[in-house]
Formats: C-alpha cells, structure tokens, sequence
C-alpha cells in the first residue's frame, strides 16, 4: 500500500521508511503487513478521505465570508457573488447527493461517503413504512396486482439495507456485478447482430468465446427479429465451415456448440408454447442443417441438436391441422411415413417423438455402458421430462429411482403399440440407466385362444337374462318326445298308458 500526498506528511514518511530499517527482505516484508493491518484498524483512508472534505469546508466558508464583506461595501457586487455562491453550492450539493441515489453517477465528493449512510437509512425506514401501509391495505382490497408490486417493494427494502450496510464502495461493485445482467443482455446481442453483418471469422471467435454456463443470461427472447436472423447467420456458417475453414482449430465446433445451446435454451424456456413455432421448424430446426448433427460422434452436438428437435417436434404435433411442411419435417424427423403421422393420435405422435430422439441421441453409444458428461447427462434428462410432462424442481430428481420408473412406465406404454419399438427403446436407455427397471410385460392375445367374453351387464329392475343354450354341431331335428305317464295304483305295473299320438 502507497499513501499519495493528500495524506499527512508523517504517516506516509513512517510507512515508507520503518520497513527499512530491517536488514533482510522477508523483515521488511513482515513490517510492512504489520503496518498495513495497522493502517486499516485504525481507518487511516477515512481519514485520508476527510482532509478533501476540510478543504472543501474552508473554501465555501471563506466564499461565505465573501459574501458577507461584500453586502457591507457594495450591494450590487454582493448579489452577484450571492448568485455564483448560490449556484456552485447548490451544484456540489447536487453532486454530493446524486452517488446516493444513482450508482452509475461517476460524479463524487468528499461529503458523498458521508451522506451514503443516512440516505440509505431514510430509503429503507420509508420503504419500510410505505410496505407495511399498503400491505394493510391489501389484506382489504386483495388485488394480485397489488401483491406483485409489494414483493417489488419488499425486493427495494432489501436492496436499501445491503447498500447502508455495504457502504458506497461495496454497493457500486454489487450494482456492477448482480444487477448489470440485463446490461451484459443487450451488450451482447448488440455486439452478436454487429459482428453478424461482418467479418465471419470474428463472428465466430466471439460466439466460441462464450461460456456455456454464461449462455441462460445472455441469450435474449426469440422476438427479437434481428438476433434470431443472426443466430440464423451462425448455425448456417459454423455448419458451413465446420471441417473446411480453420483446420487444427476447434473454433468452429465451439462457436456451433455455443449456437446449439442457445437455440435449445430459447425452445426449452418457451416451452410449451413456442412463439413463431414456423420460424424455429424452418429455420432453427431445420432438417437439413440438423442431419449431418444427429449422427455426430460428439455427444454435446448430437445429444442438443436432437433436443431441440425434440422439443420443436413436441409443439409441431399438437397444431389442430398439419400442414404438409409439417408433415415432411416430423417424417425427417421420427423416420416414419407422413400418412401414418397424420393418421396417429397425438399420444401416438408423442412415443414417436420420445423414440425417435433416444434412438438419436444413443445412437453412438450401443453396446456397453457409457456415462455422459454431467452437462450432457443433464441436457438429455431434461429433455425427456418435458417430452413425458414431468414438472422437476431439481436436478436431484434425476438421480432418484423415481425418474426410473417413470421411463420405465413409458418404455411399457410404447410397448402397447409398438412392442419392438419399446424393447429397442429399453435397450438402449439401458445404457444410460443400468438399473433401469423392466417394463411390465404388455399381455397380448394368443391366436389358438379364443378372448374371453366379456361379462353380462343387467340393470336394476330388469328381468334375468335367459342362460344361454351351448351351440350344437348341426344335427337332423330331434324326433317329438315321447310321453311316459306314472302308472296308476290299479295297475301294479303290468302295463303303462301311453300318451295318444
């Protein structure tokens, strides 16, 4: 630490010089934090800081007793230096107060650091009053409008009373680091479609610059025409010049995985009602950019790309009519005729959907038992709980054996319609999911066993139904009966009556 010459003369000198006076460097060194601890205990910076702040005093003290000297010796003199005192107190006031109130200021004075703490104390006691005045009034009214802009304000106390007890300093790097994300938001897309419309070899290195983790906060909504028509612009290029531009570097495949994952960060935030849903099966998701992605070795490009297919297919399906675009983008995509899409029924539609992506996505890992990196893994569970509907609250669950036996649950569903399928399905969720369950076995009717009749149903207060008589071979008619009545007492068995014929 250095004291410039705005500290006192002897603070600086003995701060400078006592290290010195230890022969051995690691002495010295030692002195040296010694000195520096001091330094902060006993505020040396405030007081550093309150030397400007005198100095400001005595100026404006003197420009005071300006004023009063003038109104003694010349009345229209002193108006004059009434005003030019007037306006440039009035202007450092004003500069004083603004760092307060605005942390983007850049303007300051040494009375700035003061007045912080007892503006941030007044803000957070009135946000407090005017909180609890309007939430009485809500219990009265209750409007959730009302209720909304309450939990603004309450986000407003809470920000008041970081900033009185961070200080200035501390509140202009929070206000630099947690609430410019917006600002970073609209920077980037600014600096996205500029490089978008020039040179494609800066346009890539930018886009390869960005962190996967950052790609959530910096990516806007898909409304915004000129960012989707640039990230159009990079999908495009980056398939383009993915193994004919920059050999021996792996910008191409770094800026087209950074392209992926915002396209499916748009699809999976605006799920399940994507806006302009055309646009994004036309363009974002189109089939012929997306084949050569699908069959990928790499398991981030192959797993995305059939995400975002995916999740598009899953809102294509649910269009009260199909067009034939549609149609001939869900054929390229579940590999199945387009007449049998638009025969089947949506939940038919959806375990094409769920089969054609894990066959995509698994397609490389057949045969033995393969983990996917904790990004990849996550992205394709993701992907499966918004095909099967499943509300997650964390990435925990799909760790637990629950989320198991839902796809197992699912792989037995396929199975009603499509036992091969759903076996092949298994199959290769196995890979991912040793522990898998097994699925319960689909009963099918065997074709040397005749089904089972289903049950009688009566009513109350209808008569019974008559048994029903067992169906004969066909047979000659049966001869009429042949009437045998009881003997008599008088006959002692010799003969019996026979009925008249």
């Amino acid at each position: 630490m250095r004291l410039d010459c705005d500290a006192p003369s002897t603070v600086a000198r003995r701060y400078i010089e006592t290290p010195k006076i230890a022969d051995v460097l690691r002495y010295r060194s030692r002195v040296r934090s010694l000195l520096l601890d001091g330094t902060k205990l006993y505020k040396i910076t405030l007081i550093v800081e309150m030397l400007p702040t005198l100095l400001h005093l005595s100026v404006y003290l003197f420009l005071g007793g300006l004023v009063i000297a003038f109104h003694t010796v010349h009345k229209t003199v002193a108006i004059a230096v009434d005003v030019a005192v007037g306006v440039s107190g009035l202007a450092y006031i004003v500069l004083s107060i603004l760092p307060c109130l605005d942390l983007r200021c850049p303007y300051r004075t040494p009375i700035s650091q003061i007045l912080w703490y007892p503006c941030h104390a007044f803000f957070t006691l009135a946000a407090l009053f005017l909180h609890s005045c309007l939430l009485g009034l809500h219990k009265l009214l209750n409007q959730r409008v009302l209720l909304r802009w309450l939990q603004s304000r309450r986000l407003s106390v809470s920000n008041h009373w970081r900033y009185f007890t961070n200080g200035l300093e501390q509140s202009v790097v929070y206000g630099a680091v947690e609430m410019q994300r917006d600002g970073d938001r609209k920077r980037v897309t600014w600096l996205f479609n500029e490089l978008a419309l020039g040179d494609k070899y800066k346009f890539l290195m930018f886009a390869a610059s960005i962190p996967r983790r950052r790609i959530p906060d910096l990516i806007p909504s898909i409304k915004d025409d000129s960012f989707r028509e640039s990230l159009l612009i990079l999908l495009r290029s980056c398939v383009a010049n993915r193994f004919t531009a920059w050999s021996g570097t792996d910008v191409p495949e770094r800026s087209l995985l950074v392209c992926l994952h915002a396209i499916r960060h748009i699809v999976k935030a605006k799920s399940p009602t994507i806006p302009d849903l055309d646009f994004m099966r036309a363009h974002l998701a189109n089939t012929g950019l997306m084949r050569a992605l699908w069959d990928d070795i790499d398991d981030s490009i192959r797993i995305t790309s059939c995400s975002i297919c995916a999740l598009v297919a899953k809102q294509v399906v649910r269009k009260r009519r199909l067009k034939w675009a549609d149609l001939n983008w869900l054929q390229e995509v579940f590999g199945k005729p387009s007449n049998s899409i638009f025969e089947a029924g949506v939940t038919v539609r959806d375990q094409m959907n769920f089969k054609s992506f894990v066959y995509g996505t698994l397609n490389h890992v057949m045969g033995t038992h393969r983990d996917l990196s904790p990004e990849d893994a996550t992205s394709f569970n993701e992907t499966l709980a918004i095909l099967l509907d499943v509300r997650i609250d964390s990435r925990d669950y799909f760790a637990t054996y629950d989320w198991q036996i839902r796809l197992s649950e699912e792989v037995g569903r396929i199975q009603m319609y499509d036992r091969q399928g759903g076996l092949d399905v298994f199959d290769r969720l196995r890979l991912v999911f040793p522990s898998l369950p097994t699925p319960r076995p689909v009963r099918e009717a065997s074709p040397s066993r005749a089904p089972p009749t289903p049950p009688t149903v009566r009513f109350p207060h209808a008569p019974p139904s008559p048994r029903p008589v067992p169906r004969r071979a066909a047979t000659p008619p049966p001869s009429p009966p042949v009437y045998h009545p009881r003997p008599t007492r008088h006959s002692h068995g010799a003969h019996r009556h026979r009925a008249p014929m």
